[in-house]
């Protein structure tokens, strides 16, 4: 016997309905979605999602504001340094 869902995995429950291609892109997101992030604090790859846009370490216990779906790390704090000016006189 075949394979029932290898085009479009855990979203067969859907069956024909919505279309094949947002089918496909609720299967990506799935995926994504499923997948442990490294936690920025503590740098093990225990990072969660726990709601729409919030991120839990399991770690150290720590919660990410970042993407809906996918943890996206937050930016380098860096601190901006005055540079000299040259006076053109």
């Amino acid at each position: 016997m075949s394979k029932r869902t290898k085009k479009v995995g855990p979203t067969a429950w859907m069956g024909p309905r919505y279309g094949i291609r947002i089918r496909r892109r609720v299967l990506d997101i799935d995926r994504a979605r499923a997948k442990a992030a490294p936690c920025p604090r503590c740098s093990t790859v225990t990072l969660h999602r726990v709601a729409s846009g919030v991120f839990e370490c399991r770690r150290c216990g720590t919660r990410f504001a970042s993407n809906a779906y996918v943890f996206q790390a937050p930016p380098a704090i860096t601190r901006q340094t005055k540079e000299p000016v040259a006076d053109n006189a």
